[in-house]
């Protein structure tokens, strides 16, 4: 007993010994810098006042912008420009007969999409249209492009017709599953908000080189809505090398921009995929409910609402995207049994919230190689999902958490580089007593402390080096194990910890999703 008790008045003295020790040293935003990160932080800087001072530089490939920065090697091998995935329809399968032109109420598509992703924000999109004007341009079985957008509206609503070099759509479409709709390099189409113009197709749409835009004012009879262009039912979007700007409103994916909305029961016409696509000031590209997208070399910039939403959409990859400017919520968000999904090469500039999203229940999603710059948040938090690996993501100066898990079992986090956080390194939180989270090669360098949990669990450390962490190392119910891990700076020894003490097994597990 006396012996347990000089521990306990040994491991008191040790904690306050390093609650003194904190006021005497330096917090980390007054720590000598890291020659390294310091120059890394300068390349970053460079590159967002490049970004900022050209805007047109935006529009280069994420691997460009990197070697003209000096960051080349920084993420994952990014190429120049994206291949189209091979897997998708071949455009030899598209139709070459025009399809058939008609005028139908557009709240029986509506009433599609709200079987899947119910009626919120649909009354703005009834009230853009005063007087019950519901009429919209639709088209059947067939082939449609620009040309026969503007010779049709100009035959059935002669009053909108698109004027020369002025491709204004002023009226709702809709194009049913047996379409096919092609933009090419040549075609801008416009959507007037002033007329409650939108685009809803069951198909299969191909944008190559295309612009797609908001043009007007807002409705009088509806100030909050915004044209937006959703692909819904089993209908696929394949875009390579466009441009989306302005587009999508409220707080439903059908409507947020450019979404691709899979109905659960309805067989797909094709894949989805986006490469080499600039959006600019769109409200968020959602895709929810499919299997197998990619969405990769693309530029986000300014995005209204969170920059790219997956929600029920297994395997998708999200690979080489750059995401900059004012975004007011996450960059990245995975939800809703996302699973298998990969976040790779990707670079987060700013930002607020956390970065990378990944929530409910999507699990086995991997967040690799990505680099998180000065997000307002944190910078990845993985919140009630497993099995999910964060790796070799480098993460600099973020307000909030480097790594947040939260509520997710057997989570690796693996050869991250994380520095200057202004709350913890790595955060564990809301773990059942016997979860083991294996934080194992980090680097962990500057924050307000390395590690913190509260109800963490069970952490497996092994390699973490917290040499430039100094003085606080650990924090929150694991704070009595300081000792520990002061005395392990370089993880050599692996340890077993927990609020209750810290064991030093004699081999290493990994995560049963990974062994």
């Amino acid at each position: 007993m006396a012996d347990r008790q000089v521990q306990i008045q040994i491991r008191a003295l040790w904690v306050a010994l390093m609650f003194c020790v904190s006021f005497l040293v330096p917090s980390p935003s007054w720590a000598g810098p890291n020659s390294d990160l310091t120059k890394l932080d300068q390349q970053l800087t460079e590159l967002s006042d490049f970004l900022v001072q050209d805007r047109a530089t935006l529009r280069l490939p994420l691997g460009q912008l990197m070697h003209r920065t000096g960051l080349s090697g920084l993420t994952p091998d990014l190429p120049s420009s994206y291949q189209i995935p091979v897997t998708g329809v071949k455009t030899t399968d598209s139709p070459t007969q025009l399809a058939n032109t008609s005028v139908e109420d557009f709240r029986t598509a509506l009433a599609l999409l709200t079987q899947v992703h119910g009626g919120q924000d649909n009354l703005d999109v009834l009230n853009a249209h005063p007087g019950e004007r519901t009429q919209a341009l639709t088209f059947r079985s067939g082939l449609v492009t620009l040309d026969h957008i503007r010779a049709s509206q100009a035959q059935t609503f002669p009053q909108a017709q698109m004027q020369p070099r002025n491709n204004t759509l002023r009226v709702p479409v809709i194009l049913w599953d047996d379409t096919v709709l092609q933009l090419g390099p040549e075609d801008h189409l416009q959507l007037s908000r002033g007329d409650g113009a939108f685009i809803i197709s069951f198909g299969r749409v191909e944008i190559t080189g295309s612009r797609v835009s908001v043009v007007g004012e807002a409705s009088p009879s509806s100030g909050d809505f915004v044209p937006f262009f959703t692909i819904g039912g089993g209908g696929a979007l394949q875009v390579d090398k466009a441009v989306f700007q302005g587009l999508g409103f409220g707080k439903s994916p059908k409507f947020s921009g450019l979404s691709v909305v899979a109905h659960p029961l309805l067989p797909t016409v094709g894949e989805t995929w986006i490469t080499d696509t600039y959006f600019d000031d769109v409200q968020t590209v959602s895709l929810t409910g499919i299997s197998g997208g990619e969405v990769s070399g693309s530029q986000f910039y300014n995005m209204r609402n969170n920059a790219l939403l997956l929600s029920t959409s297994l395997g998708t990859n999200v690979q080489g995207n750059l995401f900059f400017g004012s975004g007011p919520t996450n960059a990245i968000r995975v939800l809703r049994g996302s699973d298998h999904s990969t976040l790779q090469g990707n670079v987060l500039l700013q930002g607020d919230r956390s970065g990378i999203l990944v929530q409910g229940q999507s699990n086995h999603v991997l967040v690799s190689g990505n680099v998180i710059w000065r997000r307002s948040g944190g910078a990845i938090k993985i919140s009630s999902s497993n099995c999910a690996v964060v790796r070799d993501n480098v993460i600099l100066n973020s307000r909030q958490k480097g790594v947040d898990i939260r509520s997710s079992s057997q989570t690796t986090v693996q050869a991250n580089k994380i520095s200057g956080s202004r709350s913890a390194g790595i955060w564990v939180s809301d773990q059942p007593r016997d979860a083991v989270t294996y934080v194992s090669d980090n680097t962990l360098r500057q924050n307000k402390a390395g590690l913190s949990t509260a109800t963490g669990g069970q952490l497996m450390l092994v390699g973490n080096d917290l040499s430039d962490q100094l003085p606080r190392l650990i924090d929150g119910d694991i704070a009595l194990q300081n000792r520990a891990v002061a005395t392990n700076l370089s993880g050599e020894t692996p340890m077993l910890m927990s609020a209750g003490g810290t064991q030093y097994p004699v081999q290493v597990g990994l995560a049963e999703c990974e062994s």
